[in-house]
């Protein structure tokens, strides 16, 4: 088996560029603390007047493809893992996802697409699932990318910070990037990454939130103090077990590349790892430093570094890297990195890479050896009108009415994956399946580490993320990085208080399933199949706007848009059968989008198929959205519905205009 390599780097910085001395001037309080000496930043690019997060990212792509040897038609897979989707002036869109519109814009129309994300620890969460995705067969290269704007951070920051004791302070540290990895199979495993280690400690995950000010715009809160302490003994711990592990000897890498936060945070952090092992084998000849002239720019940071020093020609071909990641959540990891010749290629300007595609879509390898990978159990909530839940308290509910029935334990879960879209405050920091994590006691403090650990992530790509995140879920089982996954999805109305005329109309409700593997290959789910008709991505978008007294957001919807999901799913169902070997007749039950009865009867005429086959709790509305596949499951159980040896089929519909499917044998 060969590793997984960088094949190309894009990184785009916005031209603008403010000093710290600026950054402090402009706030409304004075406020007086020697930042720019404690942080080690001076300046910072700064976006948001012509180029926002969407911009930003696809610039890195393009800044990517210019060096790489392949086509937009070469790739799989694209992620999108930035934290904020400011693709506007007062603007958060919330659907379609950021990895939607990339997609349509570069043809990247054999792609698979969707959003993640996790905090600063974004691309890193991205790269370790593309990792396992290449590893099962299931792609054959990637594309990750971030478009951090996030200076308007900065800009509240500015409005609302009281004191240098403020817990809004480390918003003034910020920069905006774009950032953007081209992932592949190398030709052997003496180069690419060696290891890849992530874990979430939900326990922390209050320690830095990230949502709508209620002054206007969005903000952030950290707890630096606790944050800082716990990250830093955590982080250093865990590089030094995946060097161990690796069989790399402490002194023989060249470069540490850890999250750029702040000079003191940094300098702590290679103190702890020197102390832990009683030998400064770190210091400033390979410890990279690039907070002077770039800030933090979160889920960008590593590879902005990494690309500025191969520029100036500090890292080079053959060259070692350990990358410490650390994220509020709190995710920290290490990965370890041995150079091909990407740094001499890199650095060979408007030389593009001699260019090889092959057109045709691929299909992925299928093992015959890979067990078979089942829903275990289901956990459904609705809200209790007797008293008020937000989204946390509701994915609570769902998880633990999955759990209870379960054969796993909380400790037992080694991912969880929320695939919501629309959550209280519109929270954009950290993820909320970190904080559902923390909530459930899932490996959730750094003492758990020792014997199992956690990774917690967000997929966020409208009413489709779910079967998204059950295709994740799958392939991470079947490449043994876990024994059991969790999927939790929420929904909230985020209008419905004070916008009550303008609602999205989706049902308030949350959802769970447990997935592990089953003994028999031909049990739980196939191969999954998503479609695109991204020339209708305008008929359905969403965003927030906050320039009004209170946040509101904006729901534009086209009147045909159910008729257009139908004729999506209907070719994605044929095709789906016909790699399957099966005939629609075969099909025992389906589950829909549960957006209405009328809904599900019309697809029941355009597929042709008896409407009794289609498990339907819908009625009138609203859409149960991203739990639509949980619910329906949770009925047909619990009715008796399906039994063994039936044959289901999944469906979902999104904002893009996506579809997406699977067989699933009971």
């Amino acid at each position: 088996m060969t590793n997984t390599i960088i094949e190309s780097i894009g990184v785009y910085l916005p031209p603008r560029s403010f000093t710290t001395t600026e950054v402090l001037q402009d706030c409304t309080t004075p406020i007086r603390f020697p930042l720019e000496k404690i942080s080690g930043i001076k300046t910072r690019r700064m976006a948001g007047q012509e180029e926002f997060s969407l911009d930003l990212a696809q610039k890195a792509i393009e800044n990517c493809l210019e060096k790489s040897k392949y086509h937009p038609n070469d790739i799989d897979l694209l992620i999108c893992c930035n934290i904020s989707r400011f693709d506007g002036p007062d603007m958060v869109s919330f659907e379609p996802s950021t990895s939607i519109k990339l997609r349509k814009h570069f043809g990247f129309d054999h792609a698979i697409a969707f959003d993640i994300t996790n905090a600063c620890a974004g691309m890193f969460t991205a790269i370790h699932l593309v990792d396992n995705l290449l590893n099962a067969g299931a792609i054959r290269r990637a594309i990750i990318v971030s478009g951090e704007y996030i200076t308007h951070l900065t800009q509240t920051a500015q409005k609302e910070i009281e004191n240098f004791m403020d817990d809004r302070l480390a918003c003034l540290t910020l920069g905006d990037a774009g950032a953007a990895l081209l992932l592949e199979k190398g030709l052997n495993q003496t180069t690419g990454f060696q290891k890849i280690d992530l874990r979430t400690f939900g326990r922390y995950s209050p320690y830095c939130i990230a949502k709508v000010s209620e002054h206007g715009g969005w903000i952030m809160h950290t707890d630096s103090v606790n944050m800082t302490d716990v990250a830093i003994k955590a982080g250093a711990k865990n590089a030094l077990e995946v060097l161990h592990s690796a069989g790399w000897p402490p002194d023989q890498f060249q470069h540490l590349i850890m999250h750029q936060t702040s000079r003191m945070t940094m300098n702590s952090a290679r103190r702890e790892i020197n102390n832990l092992l009683e030998d400064k084998i770190l210091h400033d000849d390979n410890t990279i430093n690039n907070l002077e002239q770039r800030g933090n720019t979160a889920s960008t940071s590593h590879t902005v570094a990494l690309a500025d020093h191969i520029l100036n020609q500090r890292i080079k071909t053959g060259d070692k890297v350990v990358f410490c990641v650390t994220a509020s959540g709190l995710t920290i990891g290490t990965a370890l990195y041995t150079f091909d010749d990407l740094p001499d290629r890199f650095q060979e300007k408007g030389k593009p890479g001699l260019k090889t595609s092959n057109p045709k879509k691929w299909k992925p390898r299928v093992s015959s050896s890979a067990p078979g990978i089942r829903i275990e159990q289901v956990g459904i909530k609705l809200p209790d009108d007797t008293k008020a839940e937000d989204s946390l308290e509701l994915l609570h509910s769902a998880a633990t009415n999955c759990i209870m029935p379960s054969a796993y334990s909380p400790n037992d879960i080694g991912l969880i994956i929320h695939s919501g879209v629309y959550r209280d405050e519109y929270l954009l920091e950290p993820a909320l399946a970190a904080l559902l994590a923390g909530r459930l006691n899932m490996n959730a403090t750094v003492s758990d580490a020792e014997e199992q650990t956690t990774l917690a992530f967000d997929v966020f790509n409208g009413a489709i993320g779910f079967l998204n995140a059950c295709y994740l879920a799958q392939q991470m089982i079947i490449a043994d990085c876990t024994k059991a996954a969790m999927i939790v999805a929420a929904e909230c109305e985020n209008n419905a208080d004070l916008f009550p005329d303008q609602l999205i109309d989706i049902r308030e409700a949350a959802s769970a399933i447990i997935m592990d593997a089953h003994p028999e290959q031909s049990k739980g789910f196939s191969q999954f199949l998503f479609h695109y008709q991204t020339a209708e991505i305008e008929d359905y978008t969403s965003y927030c706007c906050t320039k009004e007294i209170s946040p509101r957001l904006q729901i534009d919807k086209t009147p045909d848009l159910e008729e257009k999901y139908i004729a999506a799913i209907v070719p994605m169902v044929k095709e789906i059968l016909q790699q399957e070997g099966l005939d629609l007749q075969q099909i025992d039950r389906i589950f829909p989008p549960q957006i209405s009865s009328v809904f599900i009867t019309r697809l029941s005429q355009a597929l042709q198929l008896p409407r009794e086959k289609f498990v339907d709790i819908a009625g009138e509305g609203p859409d149960l959205f991203s739990s639509s596949i949980p619910f329906g499951l949770a009925h047909a159980y619990e009715r008796a519905w399906v039994k063994d040896g039936d044959i289901g089929l999944l469906i979902a519909v999104a904002s893009g205009i996506q579809a997406g499917c699977a067989i699933y044998r009971f």
